[in-house]
């Protein structure tokens, strides 16, 4: 005699219920799976991008740092014109402000003076 089951399902109809619900959770860790594999793809992908990009960004640095000597002896030779003629241009003021003073109390100038 054959024993019964709960609900009144039989050995045979429990397992093979049993065997459709494992089929199909099958189905759905083979989906899921073949959904975290696309994704791991992409991921590589990504990875493999910024990788190309930090190594273009690490040569463009290393060519920058090259160049920053030669930046900063320009810019200390700017500087240095750049005082120089800021010299001068207090020098011809001075001039300018000495020649106004004279001219205004009346004193003869120059005609080749500025």
């Amino acid at each position: 005699m054959e024993t019964e089951w709960p609900d009144g399902f039989t050995r045979e109809e429990m397992l093979e219920q049993q065997s459709r619900l494992l089929v199909e959770e099958c189905h759905m860790l083979q989906k899921e799976l073949s959904r975290y594999r696309k994704n791991m793809a992409k991921l590589i992908g990504m990875h493999s991008d910024v990788a190309l990009e930090r190594d273009k960004l690490r040569a463009q640095l290393r060519k920058i740092e090259l160049q920053m000597p030669d930046c900063q002896r320009e810019k200390s030779a700017l500087g240095n014109r750049v005082a120089g003629l800021e010299s001068c241009r207090e020098q011809l003021e001075a001039i300018h402000k000495a020649r106004r003073d004279l001219a205004s109390r009346g004193a003869p100038t120059l005609r080749g003076d500025l």
